[in-house]
């Protein structure tokens, strides 16, 4: 497995020098200390605990389900965790066809609308809040359960954000989801974020690069993004350095973004977390007042 990482920051190395103009090598970084820990079952049953704790606790409902762990069961190569009886949600079109219900219809895309408000906003509190993670969000490990409920599994990959990451991250937030160019850019450099630019309108192409690595909102008509096209970002706004800390949660926001995709909705996380964010630089101290009202939580009648 090491030989295969080390092939892969080799890669990154040739294709940062000669086609994209972005730190591949930082995340390649990030990914060799992740996979040290995936096989350490001692340390996903710590994690689960301490996400559906903290889920718990900060909610009146969660807005996910975590499995709970079966005590005096682990070790560090095994761990016996609570089934959850659920649909993988990309079977979740053909459930809704088996029980009677248009996959394209209005009422599926409202279920779809809730399952990805619950999803997200467990992780921008996860991220925002606590600072600490699930950092695998792809459609294997994500359940619908009963009542349009999600449940998220697999906490082999978590990460924990620095104080000073997880504050500059929560100012990001807040610029991308109040389009405000001049602050995107003063939070990109807050975390260590180094970029060159050849675009005449440099703040405007920065902060498209950052609402499509921070966000899961796309440009009108737009299914796909990639750094090979002619009209991305990368080619106007080259990325220097990027913080290794913060590769889970590009990461994450990709595979997020993916699912709104799959699911047909238009969405953003960072207008949804903006309450969330200004909470976290309030309790810090970092800002006196907030204006934004916290987001509600919509529910759906059991369509399951």
């Amino acid at each position: 497995m090491m030989v295969d990482i080390r092939n892969m920051q080799a890669f990154a190395l040739f294709l940062q020098k000669y086609d994209i103009n972005f730190d591949l090598f930082s995340a390649t970084k990030e990914m060799e200390k992740q996979i040290c820990y995936e096989f350490d079952f001692v340390r996903e049953a710590r994690a689960m605990e301490r996400i559906r704790e903290f889920l718990r606790v900060s909610n009146k409902k969660p807005p996910v389900m975590v499995p709970r762990v079966i005590p005096g069961m682990i070790s560090r190569e095994v761990l016996v965790m609570e089934f959850i009886q659920g649909t993988p949600i990309m079977n979740l079109s053909n459930e809704m066809s088996k029980r009677g219900i248009d996959p394209a219809g209005k009422l599926a895309a409202m279920a779809k609308q809730k399952i990805l408000t619950d999803l997200t906003l467990a992780y921008g509190q996860m991220i925002l809040k606590d600072g600490f993670f699930h950092a695998d969000p792809h459609p294997g490990n994500i359940l619908i359960c009963n009542n349009t409920e999600v449940a998220l599994l697999d906490y082999g990959q978590v990460k924990e954000m620095p104080e000073d990451l997880r504050l500059a991250y929560a100012n990001l937030v807040i610029a991308m989801a109040d389009d405000d160019l001049l602050r995107t850019k003063e939070s990109l450099s807050e975390f260590g974020f180094k970029t060159w630019s050849i675009a005449d309108n440099e703040l405007e192409e920065l902060f498209q690069l950052s609402l499509r690595m921070f966000d899961t909102r796309l440009p009108p008509g737009v299914t796909v993004l990639s750094p090979f096209a002619d009209d991305s970002s990368l080619n106007k706004v080259g990325v220097e350095s990027f913080p290794e800390e913060l590769f889970s949660v590009l990461r994450t926001i990709q595979l997020l973004r993916g699912l709104t995709v799959g699911m047909g909705l238009r969405f953003s996380c960072a207008q949804q977390w903006k309450p969330i964010a200004e909470e976290a630089l309030l309790k810090a101290g970092r800002i006196k007042d907030v204006k934004s009202r916290r987001p509600t939580r919509s529910f759906l009648r059991r369509l399951f």
